[in-house]
């Protein structure tokens, strides 16, 4: 009971501090605040439950900040509200329980296919069959875990589907990879250009070679433009082996010129690298392919027939077989 005449005290004075600060004395309405707001957070403290009584010191400046900054009525009202708040929770409302049985356990897992769900023929056949758009999407969607070279084809088929979503995700994909490789060579011919890295800039131009050829082998370059990305990469392998020659650059540079149709000036690049034991085997299907388009069959006959046993059902192996059993 005591404890209520002096949180009423407290009220009443700190009514007394705002006549005084209409009055025209602000530093004793103050003073006789301050007074008011230690007065109203003891009290209050002790009107607290038991359970928020602790700990004392920071309750004690809690309650004091929150009366200050809240004179007049505004320490009835939060007064109110809190012990009500605190004295009576809200309920539950009443929600009641389900209890579910524990669900039995298997007695062996299932089986997972070693296999993933979307094979490369299954997606073709979903993007061409299925009627549903979010199938399609989820095929789309499916390329982003597979390597370029087999999701660049997919994304293809899907620029030519009838919903817009589809195309528009398929592009997006495209164009994501198409940009990071030319973000890759913008970096690299930064880097040619830096006098002060004079000694890597046949590594450079070696990088920048594989990068173009990147564009058309992924088949992100078509038509004109894979000849210009083509021309670029033969451009930039020239230049790395003037600065640094090596039998990998070499050969790499006549696969360019093979793409381009160049075969005349394919050929004695293969033909050199041939003369090393490690590039034979690598570059004999290069030249029984230049041979063949030059319709020199016996010389691509030779060449299949220098390569050694590929695996057992190797497209290279079924090749090999059937050019010796044409002698």
């Amino acid at each position: 009971m005591r404890t209520l005449w002096a949180f009423a005290g407290a009220v009443v004075l700190d009514a007394f501090a705002g006549w005084l600060f209409f009055g025209g004395h602000a530093t004793l309405a103050l003073v006789t605040h301050l007074l008011a707001c230690l007065l109203l957070a003891g009290t209050m403290f002790y009107l607290l439950p038991v359970q928020y009584q602790k700990p004392f010191a920071p309750t004690l400046v809690f309650l004091f900040v929150l009366f200050f900054a809240l004179p007049g009525l505004g320490t009835i009202g939060i007064s109110a509200a809190m012990l009500y708040a605190l004295y009576r929770p809200l309920g539950e409302g009443g929600m009641a329980l389900t209890e579910h049985p524990i669900p039995e356990l298997p007695f062996e897992p299932k089986a997972l296919s070693a296999k993933p769900v979307y094979s490369l023929g299954g997606l073709r056949a979903i993007l061409k069959n299925a009627s549903e758009p979010n199938k399609r999407l989820a095929a789309v969607m499916a390329t982003r875990n597979m390597p370029d070279q087999e999701a660049i084809p997919i994304l293809r088929l899907a620029l030519k589907d009838l919903e817009d979503d589809v195309r528009l995700l398929a592009y997006s994909l495209l164009d994501g990879k198409e940009n990071s490789i030319n973000k890759q060579i913008n970096q690299l011919q930064t880097q040619l250009k830096n006098p002060t890295q004079q000694a890597q800039h046949w590594r450079f131009n070696r990088q920048l070679a594989e990068k173009f050829w990147e564009l058309s082998y992924l088949g992100l370059a078509q038509g004109e433009l894979r000849q210009y990305v083509l021309s670029r990469a033969a451009q930039y392998a020239q230049a790395s082996i003037e600065q640094h020659p090596t039998t990998a650059t070499e050969v790499f540079l006549g696969r360019v010129y093979l793409a381009l149709g160049r075969y005349q000036e394919a050929q004695p690049l293969f033909e050199r690298a041939a003369d090393t034991t490690i590039a034979r085997r690598h570059v004999m299907p290069y030249l029984a392919e230049i041979a063949f388009y030059q319709r020199r069959y016996d010389d691509c006959r030779a060449h299949l027939a220098a390569l050694p046993p590929q695996a057992n059902g190797s497209a290279l192996q079924q090749l090999r077989e059937y050019w010796h059993g044409q002698s």
